[in-house]
């Protein structure tokens, strides 16, 4: 079995996190953050992407003046291709990023200090979409022999799963994905990569509509956590009351969302006017259904979850070892904020949360 193919997390990103963590290091002591003429103290949030129904929990919190209410003069800024959330963070030119629980360790062992103060969605998002009449693909144990595409050509996700199934990742053909589905369309491809809420929508729109499957990385054990809310160390230990005020406001904005999905949908579309409509409604339901039900409860995730991500990073070298847990994650602001917000009556595990019913074949086809 052959599990040294690594992810080339040693690249210009992780290395240039690592200079500007020295950097910000070795320049003076950060100052408080000032208060803004309103009273207010600002806070930034770098998101992992750009503006889409995917963040909107925080857009509605930041609409509705829960950071405001908080002290928080709140700047929540978009992601993309060319933006590296947590090298900002380790510069010092973002207050709070949104990431993956591994790129923050593989960050960590290149010398910044990024704590996790909450994980925003339970549930990972990525798949493996395949052509429905190749039924055989949902056993990962039949994958030998297959063509498979992988954003940047390595996927820690589909590693793990093929080493569940005792599948050599050596007799599999692997290849970088684009950012379209074109070529599984095409069927270039036997499996492809795709997130729940974006590149699925994308390969039923045009993929002909021929049936698609998907298969479910939480369902086979081997998901990881995509979008932690991460802070530097230092900055943590300074600003708690702060942390606290997003965490409370941000919770709160992601209730709103789950119980009104529409409003969501709305906000983001203040933000973003060009977005289709259609998309976003799409979208807003498939991270709704990331975050309920919740197990343990909203901005958290079963402890055994922690122990399983870092040791599968390991397992396929994202990171050299396990990390000593309370160095870079630390829950202790969102349980107190929690416990806060379940004494005033809210519902952090939603239970009876029943996501929209959207045919995805017929609703893409107007």
């Amino acid at each position: 079995m052959n599990t040294s193919l690594r992810r080339p997390l040693a690249t210009t990103a992780v290395l240039a996190i690592a200079a500007t963590a020295l950097t910000a290091c070795s320049s003076a002591e950060a100052e408080e953050p000032a208060d803004t003429a309103e009273g207010l103290t600002p806070l930034s949030l770098t998101l992992s992407w750009v503006t889409q129904a995917e963040y909107a929990g925080f857009y509605v919190a930041d609409k509705k003046g829960y950071y405001e209410e908080e002290g928080i003069d709140i700047e929540i800024r978009p992601g993309g291709p060319d933006v590296s959330p947590f090298q900002l963070l380790a510069a010092g030119q973002t207050d709070i990023a949104l990431g993956g629980y591994g790129q923050q360790l593989a960050a960590v062992e290149a010398g910044a200090d990024l704590v996790t103060i909450a994980p925003a969605f339970e549930r990972g998002a990525g798949r493996l979409v395949y052509f429905a009449d190749r039924p055989e693909l949902a056993d990962p144990a039949n994958w030998a022999g297959t063509k498979v595409s992988l954003w940047g050509g390595w996927q820690a996700t589909f590693a793990a799963t093929a080493s569940k199934y005792d599948v050599d990742l050596a007799d599999i053909e692997i290849s970088n994905q684009s950012f379209d589905m074109t070529n599984f369309c095409q069927e270039g491809v036997d499996l492809a990569d795709a997130m729940v809420y974006n590149e699925w929508a994308q390969a039923i729109a045009g993929c002909g509509g021929r049936e698609l499957a998907l298969i479910d990385y939480n369902e086979l054990g081997t998901a990881v956590m995509e979008q932690n809310l991460v802070v530097d160390g230092a900055w943590l230990e300074e600003n708690p009351e702060l942390v606290e005020g997003f965490l409370r406001a941000s919770m709160r904005g992601w209730l709103d969302v789950r119980d009104d999905p529409q409003l969501g949908v709305d906000t983001t579309l203040e933000l973003g006017p060009a977005l289709p409509e259609k998309f976003q409604t799409w979208q807003m339901n498939e991270i709704n259904k990331l975050i309920w039900p919740s197990s343990a409860g909203l901005f958290t995730v079963p402890e055994e979850e922690w122990d399983r991500n870092e040791d599968l990073l390991v397992q396929f070298e994202v990171i050299a070892g396990k990390p000593v847990r309370e160095d870079v994650v630390d829950m202790s602001f969102r349980d107190k904020v929690a416990a806060e917000l379940e004494a005033e009556g809210a519902d952090l595990i939603g239970a009876d949360f029943e996501p929209m019913v959207i045919d995805p074949y017929t609703y893409f086809q107007d």
